[in-house]
C-alpha cells in the first residue's frame, strides 16, 4: 500500500471515529435531558399546589384590599361633589344683586331652576302629608271620656256610663261602620242617646241604620233629630189603617225604631234599680204644659167633628194634631210624676244659649202651677258644632254656626265648641261628633285637625273640678 493510500485510510478511520464519538454525545445529553426534565416535573408538582394554596389564602385580602381602593375612591368623588355644591351654595347666597346678574345667563336659569325645583318639592312633600294627615285624621275615632258630677245624684246612678253620638251626617266608618262599630263594641255603657244630625242632609239613612243593627250591647236607646235631618213628621199623613205612628213618622224615623233606637219625641223615662233617670227633648223646657195640652186637646175635637162630616182637611190633619196631643198627654203624666231628687236630662241639637238655660230654670223653679213646666235640667247633651269643623293648631276652631257668640261664631272660645261647661244650675255638654255641619259654609267639608269622637259621659255625685270651676 503506498503512502498516499495510507493517508486516505488513516483519514476514513479518524472521521469514523468522530462521528461514533459525536452519536455517543448526542445519545448521552438526550438521556441527560430526560432526567432532567422528571425531576423538574416531580419538583414543581408540590410547587404548584403550595401556589394555588396561597392564592387562595389570598383572596379575602385582595377583595378587601379592593373594596378598600373602591370606598376611597368613592369618598374622594363624594368629597369633590360636596365641597363643589357648598361652595356653589355659599358663592349664591353671599353674591350680591348686581354679582348675580353678572353672571352668564344659563349659569343664573340653571341655579333658579334648582331653587324652583327645590320648592316645588317640599311643598310637594307638604301637601302629601297633609292629605294623608287628613285622611287618616278623618278616618279614626276616638273615645272622650268625661265625669258629670251632679247635686244630689242617686246611688243608683253612680258611675252611670251615658254613650253620646252625634252628628254622623250620612257618613261611613269602613263597611257597614266596621271602623265605627270597633270603637263602639269596646266601650261599656249603660244608655246611648244620638242627638241629631244622624242622617243628614245626604237623606240616605242606611249608614244610621248599619251602626243601630252592629251596636251588640243591649243597652237603650234615644235619637231626635237635627237641623240637617230630613223632617220627622209627614206633611201629609199615610192612607192607611194601622199604628198612629206608622200614618205620620217620616220613613227613616220608623227604620231607625225598628232597629231598636226610641224617638224621644216627649219625656220618656228610664229605670235604673229603684230611681227613674228622666230624658227630655230640650224643646219641650219651656212649654206651659197645661196651655198646650188644652189647645190641641180643642184642636183635636174640632178637627175630628171636621172629618166626620166630610171636610177633606180636617180629615188629613187629623192625625197629625192626634199625634201631637198623644205626645203632650204623655209629657203631662211624666211631669205628675217626676221628682226633684230624680235626675233630668235634655237632648238637645244645637247647644242651647245660657239665656235659654236661664229661663227654663226659672220656670222650673219659680213656677206658680207645681207642673206647669218641666223640672230644671241636671245636664244638656248636645252636638251641631262638629269640633269647628276646622282647626288650628294652638288657636282651636276656626268658626262654629252661631251668630249669638262672640264675632259671630269666628274664632270662638273653645269652651263654646266643644266639651263641659257649667250654665247656672245646668250642665252643658257639647259632642266634637263624627263628621262636618254643613252650616260651615266658606270651610271645605271635612274636618282638618279635629279627629271624629264620640262621648262617654260618667254620672257621679262626687265634686268634680269641672263644678268647683
Amino acid at each position: 500500500m503506498s503512502d498516499d493510500e495510507k493517508r486516505v485510510e488513516s483519514r476514513k478511520m479518524a472521521r469514523a471515529r468522530r462521528e461514533a464519538q459525536l452519536k455517543a454525545e448526542k445519545a448521552r445529553t438526550k438521556k441527560k435531558r430526560k432526567l432532567t426534565s422528571s425531576k423538574v416535573k416531580n419538583a414543581e408538582g408540590p410547587v404548584r399546589t403550595k401556589r394555588k394554596t396561597n392564592r387562595a389564602a389570598s383572596a379575602p385580602v385582595e377583595t378587601s384590599m379592593k373594596l378598600g381602593r373602591s370606598l376611597r375612591t368613592g369618598g374622594a368623588f363624594i368629597m369633590r361633589v360636596s365641597k363643589k355644591a357648598y361652595k356653589d351654595f355659599n358663592t349664591f347666597t353671599q353674591s350680591s344683586g348686581d354679582q348675580l346678574s353678572s353672571r352668564k345667563a344659563p349659569v343664573e336659569g340653571s341655579a333658579l331652576r334648582r331653587n324652583m325645583t327645590f320648592i316645588i318639592f317640599g311643598l310637594t312633600v307638604v301637601v302629601i302629608m297633609s292629605i294623608a294627615l287628613m285622611v287618616l285624621n278623618n278616618s279614626s275615632v276616638s273615645v272622650d271620656r268625661v265625669t258629670v258630677s251632679i247635686v244630689g245624684l242617686d246611688s243608683n246612678l253612680e258611675g252611670y256610663n251615658i254613650l253620646h253620638i252625634s252628628d254622623l251626617h250620612g257618613r261611613s266608618f269602613g263597611t257597614n261602620q266596621t271602623s265605627l262599630l270597633r270603637t263602639i263594641n269596646g266601650l261599656s255603657y249603660n244608655l246611648v242617646v244620638f242627638t241629631g244630625d244622624m242622617v243628614g242632609r245626604s237623606n240616605d239613612p242606611q249608614p244610621f241604620y248599619d251602626l243601630l243593627e252592629g251596636m251588640t250591647a243591649n243597652r237603650p236607646r234615644y235619637f231626635i233629630s237635627g237641623d240637617s235631618d230630613p223632617q220627622v213628621l209627614l206633611d201629609t199623613p199615610r192612607d192607611i189603617v194601622d199604628t198612629l205612628d206608622n200614618m205620620v213618622l217620616n220613613d227613616w224615623v220608623l227604620g231607625a225604631k225598628e232597629r231598636g233606637a226610641t224617638y224621644l219625641s216627649t219625656t220618656m223615662g228610664v229605670s235604673v234599680g229603684t230611681t227613674t233617670l228622666w230624658l227630655s227633648p230640650a224643646s219641650l223646657l219651656s212649654i206651659d204644659i197645661p196651655t198646650s195640652l188644652a189647645t190641641v186637646k180643642e184642636q183635636l175635637a174640632q178637627e175630628t167633628d171636621g172629618a166626620a162630616n166630610g171636610v177633606i182637611t180636617d180629615y188629613q190633619n187629623l192625625p197629625l194634631t192626634d199625634y201631637r196631643y198623644r205626645k203632650l198627654n204623655r209629657l203631662d203624666q211624666a211631669v205628675h210624676n217626676m221628682t226633684s231628687s230624680q235626675t233630668h236630662i235634655a237632648l238637645s241639637h244645637v247647644p242651647p244659649t245660657q239665656e235659654y238655660i236661664e229661663v227654663t230654670q226659672m220656670l222650673g223653679e219659680q213656677q206658680t202651677d207645681e207642673y206647669a213646666y218641666l223640672p230644671t235640667v241636671d245636664l244638656v247633651l248636645a252636638g251641631h258644632y262638629c269640633g269647628g269643623g276646622w282647626k288650628l293648631p294652638f288657636i282651636g276652631a276656626i268658626y262654629v254656626p252661631n251668630s249669638s257668640l262672640d264675632r259671630h261664631g269666628w274664632f270662638p272660645s273653645q269652651s263654646d265648641v266643644e266639651g263641659l261647661k257649667q250654665l247656672g244650675s245646668t250642665l252643658l255638654y257639647t259632642s266634637p261628633g263624627l263628621s262636618v255641619t254643613d252650616k260651615i259654609a266658606l270651610l271645605p267639608n271635612f274636618r282638618l285637625f279635629n279627629e271624629p269622637k264620640i262621648t262617654i259621659l260618667t254620672l257621679t255625685s262626687a265634686i268634680t273640678n269641672n263644678l268647683i270651676d
